[in-house]
């Protein structure tokens, strides 16, 4: 799955969330809580906060570097 960012629309990462998920099917376990990630962007100086499910992924909040906002 290509991540990102929902500002300038650059890429930020490629995250191979289908694995992770069937690797932990596998071990008897569903899952349905969602990974957080949160992924700096270096060309609108802002870190956003991403929900990944294993077919999307979901923009949770946005806050510039140096301090946490909720």
């Amino acid at each position: 799955m290509e991540i990102r960012c929902k500002i300038t629309k650059r890429f930020l990462m490629n995250i191979d969330i289908d694995t992770y998920y069937n690797d932990i099917k596998k071990m008897g376990v569903d899952i349905t809580t969602p990974l957080i990630i949160e992924i700096p962007c270096p060309k609108c100086k802002m870190i956003e906060v991403y929900a990944v499910y294993p077919n999307n992924y979901v923009l949770l909040r946005t806050y510039k570097f140096g301090g946490l906002q909720k």
